[in-house]
């Protein structure tokens, strides 16, 4: 990690701007706006939570049950996920919400594409700092967005792209650090990396490689004639205690936040909400099979490009010994670690989902072999051929994560082959997602924001189709004039950057407008938007349609909880306790339904006979989607009076007990109401 620049010129900046810009501008191309898994789901719910109302509960989930989350003391649902990626996510669905023309799950899955964008500027800029011309580390950064894991990746609210941002940006903050003695770069690396930890609590066991790397970039103290050890520990006290307490100090923040989120979710600030089953207790020579060359989850058949970093370490043995030290140690901590964890094929992902967080990491150990194979043709045009080909087979591969869901590969090795993710679904060549995923494409399936899917011309939605291509034809143009510009390393073009940022967020924020029209169910629209029209304190949301989960959460913003069990025919205990402290806790419920009439339904059924029936209506929409209202007993103020009124055939006079039918025994009512409320009315009856 020594010296080659004191700190990065003003020109490097803005061209790590440009890699920002153009692999933003890529993946906003194949942006989804769709959170493809359970885990994200989970999270997003936090999120979500976080925004609307202040709490972290994942109840809009509780059909999931535990597959993501446990139920705490309180009787909310909680997510296991760590807090990294739900806080990090707060500030882009905070404008949405307060923004409605943004949907707030869309605005959330821009996290991933900006983590990673970021992390490709910063592989740029460490390679200028290694003193890489700057066409190879622009060539390196695009390496890692455009061929690697990385893109398929931002199309997901995974964690993965997290970590491999926060532990990426330590370490380049250790080594720009060393460069430019400038401590911040210690405060940012801290941050990062308790960022990644508070992602993802496995990350923990990284730290130890930090330290060292932090010790690696101190600078070394002088031995003086005479010296006793005593003064010397003094000296190096004195000398050392601003960088170590500029990384410390947010490692032990997050640190402690990371405890705080444990107890208060679970009420421990050692427990982490896994349960017995999520434990090490795979074959750990099959985990490891499995995540480096097994035909379904193999790390080099998804990212072939990165085999150059065989001959690239020689170049970084001989030049940057400490970094290639350290960056083997962590990328060998995360194959010997997720090789032992019980699910280390990651489920339903793409590729080893796992190990992408070393994605950054293997990538800038491209750079020299690339610089070998092709731009100095050591081995002539065979080398350079090499290089091609790894680097299309890699597009190939990213591409077809790109095109459709990999849940669909998944799901039909479900049907085929039992159990859930078998053995022989990770070691036979025929159940290779890479071979299956060309089954899956079909007009159909394909998932970009902007595919219909119908007949050529309508199989686009062309003008997002268009604004995103022209972001990256841009892009690309600012990136080759960058790189054939004879401009001086110490002139930054501030003009041209803030237009350039202008335009880019400009691009994104038109985009997501216009996905939040064409992409949202408008009958979850406007059941949201009556809800946040109508609802009032006390008030609590019953979302019955599951199938909504994403849909209205893109649309709804008011600040009532809601709640989303599984719709049921007859409640289960656990049902039962829940409906029981919804009518505790709140004084109105709004019910959406799915499609079973209400007598069938055993949610609406306990509701019409323990409680009020205000309102059960429909909006207009292809479903006619119903909308309930119900007014709680228990919380209801009602005074009890008496009567005795019998009623019977009018033509026997006079109706008493003898002759009559029933007997109104008693009513209660409200005693009070306000314009446009309700007045409740419990009649007793006895036959």
């Amino acid at each position: 990690m020594r010296t080659f620049h004191p700190d990065i010129s003003p020109r490097d900046r803005s061209t790590a701007l440009l890699v920002f810009g153009f692999l933003l501008a890529c993946y906003m191309l194949t942006f989804t706006g769709v959170i493809d898994s359970s885990d994200g789901l989970a999270t997003f719910a936090v999120t979500e939570n976080l925004v609307r109302r202040g709490a972290f509960d994942n109840n809009q989930l509780l059909w999931m049950g535990a597959q993501q989350g446990n139920i705490g003391s309180d009787g909310n649902l909680y997510t296991r996920k760590g807090l990294g990626m739900a806080l990090l996510a707060v500030p882009l669905v905070w404008i949405a919400r307060v923004w409605p023309a943004i949907g707030m799950v869309h605005a959330a899955m821009l996290l991933n594409p900006l983590l990673t964008a970021w992390t490709g500027a910063l592989i740029f800029r460490l390679g200028r700092r290694f003193g890489w011309s700057r066409g190879l580390a622009i060539t390196v950064a695009l390496v890692y967005g455009l061929f690697t894991l990385a893109w398929p990746y931002t199309q997901t609210f995974f964690s993965d792209p997290v970590c491999g941002w926060g532990l990426f940006a330590a370490a380049y903050g250790l080594v720009a650090y060393g460069q430019s003695r400038r401590k911040r770069y210690l405060f940012g690396a801290g941050l990062a990396w308790g960022i990644a930890y508070l992602a993802r609590t496995i990350n923990l066991l990284t730290l130890p490689i930090y330290l060292i790397g932090l010790w690696f970039v101190l600078p070394a103290i002088a031995v003086h004639v005479g010296e006793t050890t005593r003064e010397r520990l003094r000296r190096a006290f004195w000398l050392y205690w601003r960088p170590v307490v500029a990384f410390g100090i947010p490692v032990l923040v997050t640190g402690l936040l990371s405890l705080w989120w444990n107890w208060a979710r679970f009420g421990s600030v050692w427990d982490t909400g896994y349960v017995e089953s999520e434990t090490f207790s795979a074959n750990w020579l099959f985990g490891f099979f499995g995540l480096t060359v097994g035909p379904a989850r193999g790390f080099v058949w998804y990212n072939p490009i990165l085999l150059l970093t065989i001959p690239g370490s020689i170049w970084f043995w001989r030049h940057q010994r400490q970094f290639l030290i350290l960056t083997l140690a962590l990328i060998a901590l995360y194959f010997a670690v997720y090789a032992k964890w019980y699910m280390w094929h990651g489920g339903y992902s793409w590729g080893a989902r796992f190990i992408t967080p070393t994605l950054p990491f293997f990538s800038v150990l491209v750079a020299p072999g690339w610089q070998m194979l092709v731009s100095e043709r050591r081995l002539g045009w065979p080398g350079a051929a090499l290089a091609a080909f790894l680097l299309a087979a890699s597009l190939l591969t990213q591409g077809l994560g790109l095109l459709v869901p990999y849940r669909l590969v998944q799901d039909r090795l479900a049907e085929r082959v039992q159990p859930l993710f078998a053995d022989e679904t990770f070691t036979r060549l025929e159940y290779s997602p890479l071979l299956m995923q060309w089954e899956m494409i079909r007009r159909d399936t394909i998932q970009f924001a902007w595919w219909r899917g119908g007949s050529w011309p309508d199989t686009i939605d062309w003008p997002p189709f268009v604004v995103s291509l022209l972001g990256v034809l841009v892009g690309l143009a600012f990136l080759a004039q960058q790189m054939r510009s004879a401009q001086r390393e110490n002139v930054d073009d501030h003009t041209r950057n803030l237009l350039y940022g202008f335009a880019l967020t400009l691009l994104i924020v038109g985009l997501l407008t216009y996905y939040n029209t064409v992409l949202v169910n408008p009958e979850a629209r406007m059941v949201a938007e009556r809800i946040q029209r109508e609802g009032r304190r006390g008030d609590a949301v019953l979302l019955l349609r599951i199938d909504w989960a994403q849909d209205f959460a893109n649309v709804h913003r008011s600040a009532l909880p809601v709640y989303g069990p599984l719709p049921r025919s007859n409640l289960d205990e656990s049902d039962e306790a829940l409906l029981k402290r919804l009518r505790n806790t709140y004084e109105r419920l709004w019910v959406t339904p799915d499609y079973t009439p209400p007598e069938q339904s055993g949610w609406e059924r306990s509701l019409r006979i323990h409680d009020f029936l205000l309102m059960d209506d429909r909006v207009s929409g292809p479903s006619n989607q119903r909308l309930a209202l119900y007014a709680m007993a228990s919380s209801a103020e009602m005074i009890e009076s008496g009567l005795g009124t019998i009623f019977g055939d009018p033509s026997a006079v006079p109706i008493n007990d003898a002759n009559g039918w029933i007997r109104l025994r008693g009513y209660a009512l409200t005693p009070t109401a306000h314009p446009g409320g309700h007045i409740l009315l419990t009649l007793l009856w006895q036959s």
